[in-house]
């Protein structure tokens, strides 16, 4: 069985300073924003807080495609039809929006990468940039 703790208070009130932060300058670019507690179905660039003490707990940034082109890759995919040209294009669109996106938060200061974590595929994973 697995063992759930959150991280520190501390260290989620600095997640989610970070967060704000990450989110001003992805507005300042031009992105919209939002967080995940508040995402619904929305396009844009989604801002998670991961509260785990674990490895695996930090800020992410996950590119969310117009919701009409997210549901017809998920139709096309629940569907079998995996040839469905919705699908390629909302992997490209993700994939061109995330590389856009580590390369503006970048620019700004933060050090962003390709998240290495299976639950979050295709996200960004933010610092703050010690340098």
């Amino acid at each position: 069985m697995f063992d759930y703790t959150n991280a520190s208070d501390e260290i989620v009130a600095n997640r989610n300073t970070l967060a704000d932060k990450v989110r001003r300058e992805l507005e300042l670019a031009g992105i919209a924003t939002f967080r995940q507690e508040n995402a619904g179905e929305r396009a844009g660039a989604e801002i998670e807080v991961d509260l785990g003490a674990d490895s695996a707990g930090g800020v992410f940034v996950s590119w969310n495609p117009h919701p009409s082109l997210s549901q017809a890759a998920a139709d096309g995919v629940r569907n079998g039809q995996l040839q469905v040209p919705a699908i390629r294009h909302s992997g490209a669109v993700v994939s061109h929006m995330r590389d856009a996106m580590i390369g503006i938060l970048a620019s700004a200061g933060f050090r962003a990468d390709i998240a290495d974590d299976d639950m979050r595929p295709l996200a960004i994973r933010v610092w703050e940039d010690e340098a």
